[in-house]
């Protein structure tokens, strides 16, 4: 064995690899650990007996990904999210989720209670900074839904439509670690989904999206995580929607 085949069998042993669908990325020792915030290894979830969601899922998601994730209409994709917040838990697999990450989702409705309080009060729920920074991060956020909420307003007062925006901007102004979002666009208009699109690409922390907008997507993400409805397995596919 020549010298050069000792060296490159000493460069294998200091490093780990993981293997992610048919490409393998050989990562420096430690690094996965690190930077890998999601990992989901044999998890499996059902609603009701013989009616599965996830069959031994696994796969993970690295710190500063943005990712769609796809599958056809009742795949669980929803599900999914609630189990990496989680709200509901798999049967069986092991979750890993670092501990020290934020995860923030923006809901599909709003709260009761929030209802009757203005602009200012609710995001001052969600981003516990003094008042000149949250203003200046409420114009931020609002910019991004390509909204006009005045901080005296109150929330009832607005559309139904105009409160998903609130709500998405509640999420975005949480500045998580990860940042789940669930069919983002819906209620935006054109205008309001390019201004999205530039947070989100401007955005540096990790980002999981499901929805529909190809351009939307195809702007924003690097990597598809894709349900199946058949299998009940996630792949995972590098490139955009």
């Amino acid at each position: 064995m020549c010298v050069k085949d000792y060296e490159l069998l000493h460069f294998f042993s200091l490093i780990d690899y993981t293997v992610i669908s048919d490409r393998m990325e050989i990562l420096p020792r430690g690094f996965i650990m690190e930077q890998m915030l999601i990992r989901f290894n044999d998890v499996s979830f059902e609603f009701a007996h013989n009616k599965p969601i996830l069959d031994e899922v696994s796969f993970s998601v690295r710190s500063g990904a943005k990712i769609t994730l796809m599958g056809q209409n009742g795949a669980g994709k929803s599900t999914l999210f609630k189990i990496i917040t989680g709200m509901i838990k798999p049967i069986s697999g092991q979750i890993s989720v670092n501990k020290n990450m934020t995860i923030a989702t923006a809901s599909q409705v709003m709260a009761h209670e929030d209802k009757d309080l203005i602009i200012t009060e609710f995001f001052q729920k969600r981003c516990n900074v003094e008042s000149f920074e949250l203003k200046r991060q409420m114009s931020q956020v609002l910019e991004a839904v390509n909204l006009d909420a005045p901080g005296e307003k109150i929330i009832s007062s607005f559309s139904g439509g105009q409160q998903a925006r609130l709500l998405l901007a509640s999420a975005l102004i949480q500045n998580p670690d990860i940042l789940l979002l669930d069919e983002p666009t819906n209620n935006l208009d054109p205008a309001g989904i390019e201004h999205l699109m530039y947070f989100l690409m401007c955005y540096e922390k990790t980002c999981i999206v499901i929805s529909h907008d190809a351009d939307f997507l195809n702007a924003i993400t690097e990597g598809v995580l894709y349900l199946d409805t058949y299998t009940h397995k996630v792949e995972y596919y590098a490139g955009n929607y």
